[in-house]
């Protein structure tokens, strides 16, 4: 499990580090989202010392990173629960030539569009065209 864990920080452009696998594998383990606190309590119970700070941090680091989203409920603390991208939802688009244009240009386009509508963009990618 933790050569999984270290492989997706990893795809994700994260240093792996002990305070991510650990965070990570606490979520990964749970079937239901977390607070901060729970996932401290958590470690804590597992004999993992792991400041909340750090914890805060690490779940910062992996919303960054597109692993993990953020659910508010209310007044509720926020609660943590990892993506899995299987289950997301995809949007394909077909274009007819786009080989003339500056793709950075359109990916950032893309994603203040998404912003706009509160949605997450996880991946996109460009693939050639089959005939």
């Amino acid at each position: 499990m933790d050569i999984e864990i270290q492989q997706k920080l990893r795809q994700s452009n994260l240093k792996i580090t002990q305070a991510r696998v650990c965070v990570f594998k606490v979520l990964s383990d749970q079937n239901v989202p977390l607070t901060a606190k729970q996932i401290y309590q958590q470690l804590y119970l597992n004999h993992q010392q792991i400041s909340l700070s750090t914890i805060y941090r690490v779940v910062s680091d992996l919303e960054r990173a597109g692993l993990l989203c953020q659910k508010l409920n209310g007044r509720d603390e926020a609660r943590y629960v990892l993506i899995n991208k299987s289950e997301a939802e995809s949007l394909n688009i077909q274009c007819a030539d786009l080989t003339k244009i500056n793709k950075a240009s359109l990916i950032k386009s893309l994603e203040k569009v998404f912003q706009q509508f509160n949605v997450d963009v996880l991946d996109i990618e460009f693939s050639p065209t089959l005939h």
